[in-house]
């Protein structure tokens, strides 16, 4: 069966809550016939309406160069009219894709000039000349027939009348509705994603180790480490028995662990790039009901403003992140008024209203595909 629309995506896993489990799935519960084509995984994902097709895992020479390929290749011949690509170094395959007479979406997951600046492993003349490569590629990824962005920063970078955010909001569960109180659940400050230097690891390793982190609390950590981040600070706190790093695990494992605890942490030094992005994790965290402890960031500070559910708190503090936990241990009133604020702003920030804005993208892209077929499937 021929798939109306076809996510590719040669780096990331085939489990990735943003490419599967939100776009990919949104579009096929709407009606559409979608295949995905992303990077294998030992991970599991939430059944859906996905076709899925697996490509081998390679490392990043070899990604870029055979992974890439074997995309296109499996894009083409799946004679999908849309075909939504997820990563830059698919980039190049934008004019193959319309010479081939198909409708192309971009999907700009980060702000690539930033990002590329955000890389300690690289030198800074290596910077320069990558973030100067990547302006070539935006360029070349505005000649898509579409777009989509994470944030509205992100999408300055393209042309107005071809570009869309959709904000990466957690797909609401069942099992949110069904939470416990804070009160109820094991004393617990979570932390999920990436585990790296702008993103706090060294703060909140250090605030485990402070003397002002309350007694009987554990940090609990899921996600990968960044390649380029010492794990010495980390591995100190976890020799303390305060913290314990689990590990990569799926999506879903991830918003369970949100769900056996009280705090969620969001500790990310301020650079260009943290301060223009909505952590997923911090919609999560209002998700699962949880107090919040993240780093006085204006644009948060600005989204929260009405929410309190916030201890916002220096970056690079850790004596500030182990001050907020102790204010939370010590004041359970503070600790279940901030829970039950982060609950009830969660309706604010669910995939729903995403979905459908993604869809009628969709829907204007294949004008009548979903009515034709959902008459064929009444009149039958």
């Amino acid at each position: 069966m021929i798939p109306d629309i076809v996510h590719v995506s040669s780096a990331h896993p085939w489990v990735d809550n943003r490419v599967h489990l939100r776009e990919a799935a949104a579009a096929a519960d709407a009606g559409y016939r979608v295949r995905l084509i992303a990077v294998d995984s030992d991970l599991g994902a939430p059944a859906t309406a996905v076709d899925v097709v697996r490509i081998p895992r390679r490392a990043r020479v070899r990604r870029m160069l055979v992974s890439t390929t074997q995309a296109l290749v499996l894009a083409l011949r799946s004679r999908a009219p849309v075909v939504h690509l997820h990563d830059p170094e698919l980039i190049w395959t934008i004019p193959v894709l319309r010479l081939a007479g198909r409708i192309v979406v971009y999907d700009a997951h980060e702000d690539l000039p930033e990002q590329v600046w955000s890389k300690d492993y690289l030198t800074h003349p290596q910077r320069a000349l990558f973030a100067w490569l990547s302006h070539g590629l935006l360029r070349a990824a505005g000649t898509a027939h579409r777009v989509v962005t994470a944030t509205q920063w992100t999408g300055r970078r393209f042309p107005a009348g071809r570009q869309l955010t959709i904000h990466n909001f957690p797909v609401a569960r069942p099992e949110d509705n069904a939470q416990v109180g804070l009160e109820a659940r094991p004393a617990v400050v979570a932390h999920v994603g990436v585990l790296s230097r702008d993103r706090g690891i060294d703060a909140l390793a250090s605030a485990v180790r402070h003397p002002s982190f309350p007694s009987g609390w554990r940090l609990e950590m899921v996600g990968s480490i960044d390649r380029a981040t010492s794990v010495e600070q980390l591995r100190a706190a976890e020799a303390t028995g305060r913290a314990v790093h689990r590990g990569v695990v799926g999506p879903i494992e991830a918003r369970d662990l949100l769900l056996r605890a009280r705090i969620g942490v969001v500790p990310f030094r301020r650079t260009p790039v943290t301060d223009q992005i909505f952590p997923t994790k911090l919609f999560e965290y209002l998700a699962a009901g949880l107090a919040v402890i993240a780093t006085d960031n204006p644009l948060w500070r600005r989204l929260l403003c009405d929410v309190d559910c916030v201890t916002f708190v220096p970056a690079d503090d850790p004596d500030a992140i182990a001050s907020a936990v102790r204010r939370y241990a010590e004041d359970p009133d503070l600790l279940a008024r901030h829970g039950a604020a982060a609950r009830r702003a969660a309706a604010r920030f669910a995939w729903a209203t995403e979905a459908e804005r993604l869809v009628a993208m969709y829907d204007e892209l294949l004008p009548g595909v979903r009515e034709t077929r959902s008459k064929s499937t009444v009149d039958r």
